[in-house]
């Protein structure tokens, strides 16, 4: 007798209730758990294995063995985390040493001299927690995502990010929001290191992959820095959330040219970050022309 698939609703709605039962420290260890166990046995793992390869192809098999069982306890502890994240927004409230920010002067620096900025970020460590830096200094933003094709699932995460994010756009209709969000002095949150369905061919480890331009043409267009923010975790529920310095696009001509030299910028930042600390990167898209299926 076969064994029939959960559904994916059920299975996401009895996951997040347990998750929901449990304090956040625990919910996160126990979702670390199961990503170490459960992760490598899927067929996202051999993604992640082959994209890893391809970009690192120096790196030894017992290194890469590291690094894949870090990813799958950093994505195992945010799925749980994402039940929790009205308990993240508490702690920046109260100042707890569970999540510092680096570059936040930096940051009000840029904010005097521009009414707002495109924040850009990757999926690294719970890259959920990136916009709890504009609600420290109080700035008006909007968060850009792209919507989960089931239903129930999508409702949830966005209902869990809306207790981070005020706002949240879907990326599939977000271009007229963005501008208008621009044009209203709001700020942009995008991650940008995945592969879009439209876009030019840009370095990341020495190869052309499709990258999104939204970032770069709209920071031409309307005179916005473009500024990097990274979210590194630190160990359990500790996290560094920093600010890096803008990438400046004053004098870069607004053309297919520069958008694709402010593109390649971003890109380079995304690498950077990768090459530091791989673990904390999440491996499993096919960022690559030719990834595996």
């Amino acid at each position: 007798m076969r064994l029939r698939a959960v559904p994916p609703t059920i299975a996401a709605f009895t996951v997040a209730s347990l998750f929901r039962m449990l304090p956040f420290k625990a919910a996160s260890g126990f979702g670390g758990w199961i990503g170490r166990t459960f992760g490598p046995l899927s067929r996202r793992h051999r993604i992640a294995e082959d994209n890893l390869h391809k970009a690192l192809p120096e790196i030894a098999d017992e290194e890469a063995d590291r690094v894949l069982r870090g990813m799958w306890d950093n994505f195992g502890r945010m799925m749980a985390e994402y039940l929790h994240l009205d308990t993240f927004d508490r702690l920046v409230a109260d100042h707890d040493d569970l999540i510092t920010f680096e570059g936040v002067d930096q940051l009000r620096a840029v904010l005097r001299d521009h009414r707002r900025v495109i924040f850009v970020g990757g999926h690294f460590g719970n890259w959920e927690l990136g916009p709890l830096i504009n609600r420290l200094l109080d700035v008006e933003y909007v968060v850009v995502y792209h919507a989960i094709h089931e239903p129930y699932i999508d409702r949830l995460i966005s209902k869990c990010r809306s207790k981070i994010s005020r706002r949240l756009v879907d990326n599939k209709n977000g271009r007229k929001a963005m501008v208008a969000a621009l044009k209203k002095d709001a700020s942009l949150c995008l991650l940008v290191d995945q592969k879009p369905q439209y876009g030019p061919l840009v370095p990341f480890f020495g190869r052309g992959v499709k990258t999104t331009t939204a970032p770069a043409k709209l920071a031409l267009r309307y005179g916005a820095p473009i500024v990097p923010i990274r979210v590194q975790r630190r160990g359990g529920v500790s996290f560094k959330i920093s600010v890096l310095s803008p990438i400046d696009v004053s004098e870069i001509e607004d053309d297919d040219a520069g958008v694709e030299k402010v593109t390649a910028s971003i890109n380079g930042v995304l690498e950077e970050w990768v090459r530091e600390d791989p673990a904390q990167w999440h491996w499993v898209h096919r960022r690559w022309p030719d990834s595996i299926k």
